[in-house]
């Protein structure tokens, strides 16, 4: 049996749902992979749990229970992440795996720091990969770090991507669906529904981010995108994909309120596209496209009758798959989807490490 330590940085909703699935699987973990994943360190942006012999399962599910209750997970402060690797290292640790599921800026250091220790990466969170090139292309291709669940959630396009490369099709285009926000809102709009309406009955849902304008904006659509085109080999740039936000400009510096109270500006406009698609048989989507010279985020009229209308899907265009891309589709959002795609990762990074 392999015993592998994992410290598990973030525990939101993502964080929840993984550590809900590690205790789970013990018994399906053991039969299939020989592994056994021992959580070490547990932390969230204030405060953490540590146990260098491994949290037991009990106090697991209690950590993730307070947190659903909106608590602290315990009164002690947590430490940079660099210094928990470090006690980490101290206490003998070796083939750790570091797992991000936060949402946090600047965690390139951290990752960094791990990669010297030897231990694996496994993260949800795009912002190291999607970061200027000359700093994020380390990560790419890197057998110790995994990010499965930065694009798709569980759907497995990171791994069809590297199956496409390894067996030497060259990728020409990708294009996709990549938000699950911008979908539910794209299909409230086809039944008649107000813009800003479909904005605050996503939000009321807890579709959107706490900010509506993290999802309306198209930036993270965009980032995953360009990290699928970094994979394919082309080292783009941010600037090089255009991004259409769904709000204006004079929108952006109101608080969360105020927008929510403005957003009804947008709707006279909006109204106007959705019916210009309709008279031509269309529906609007907000899609994806990049290539080897840059890309593309915002509404594209596709045929209602389309499957690509409705689902949420990602395509290679590739040399083998040219007149008909390969195609994933279905359900790729939602924390337990995408959590299950990180401990997917933790799963081939043990299997990596024993070839």
């Amino acid at each position: 049996m392999k015993e592998i330590p994992v410290i598990i940085l973030g525990i939101g909703g993502v964080g929840q749902a993984l550590v809900q699935q590690i205790v789970e699987s013990r018994g399906l973990l053991a039969s299939r992979a020989q592994t056994h994943f021992y959580v070490v360190a547990l932390a969230d942006s204030s405060s953490w749990i540590w146990d260098p012999a491994g949290i037991d399962d009990e106090k697991l599910l209690a950590a993730i229970s307070a947190k659903r209750r909106h608590e602290s997970l315990s009164p002690t402060p947590k430490p940079d992440p660099a210094a928990m690797l470090d006690q980490a290292s101290a206490a003998g640790m070796e083939r750790a795996i570091v797992v991000d599921v936060t949402a946090t800026d600047g965690m390139e250091p951290m990752i960094d720091h791990a990669l010297q220790l030897g231990y694996g990466v496994a993260m949800a969170n795009k912002k190291a990969l999607a970061g200027d090139w000359a700093a994020a292309q380390r990560y790419f291709n890197h057998r110790r770090v995994r990010h499965e669940s930065t694009v798709g959630g569980g759907q497995p396009v990171i791994a069809t991507l590297r199956y496409l490369l390894d067996v030497n099709d060259p990728i020409f285009q990708i294009e996709g669906q990549l938000s699950g926000t911008l979908g539910f809102i794209c299909g409230a709009l086809d039944k008649g529904m107000a813009l800003s309406q479909a904005i605050a009955e996503a939000k009321a849902k807890g579709f959107t981010e706490p900010d509506p304008r993290e999802d309306l904006g198209g930036k993270d659509v965009m980032r995953k995108v360009l990290i699928l085109g970094r994979m394919a080999g082309w080292p783009l740039e941010a600037a090089e994909i255009s991004v259409e936000s769904l709000y204006t400009p004079e929108l952006a510096s109101l608080t969360i309120d105020e927008f929510m109270t403005a957003a009804p500006s947008l709707d006279a406009e909006m109204k106007r596209r959705v019916a210009a698609a309709a008279a031509d048989g269309n529906v609007l989507r907000y899609v994806a496209e990049v290539g080897p010279d840059g890309g593309k985020v915002g509404l594209k009229p596709l045929p209602a009758g389309s499957p690509l209308a409705n689902l949420k899907y990602i395509s290679f265009r590739t040399g083998r798959y040219y007149d008909e891309p390969l195609m994933i589709g279905g359900k790729g959002a939602g924390v337990e989807m995408t959590a299950a795609g990180v401990l997917g990762d933790m799963i081939g990074l043990v299997r990596e490490q024993n070839q």
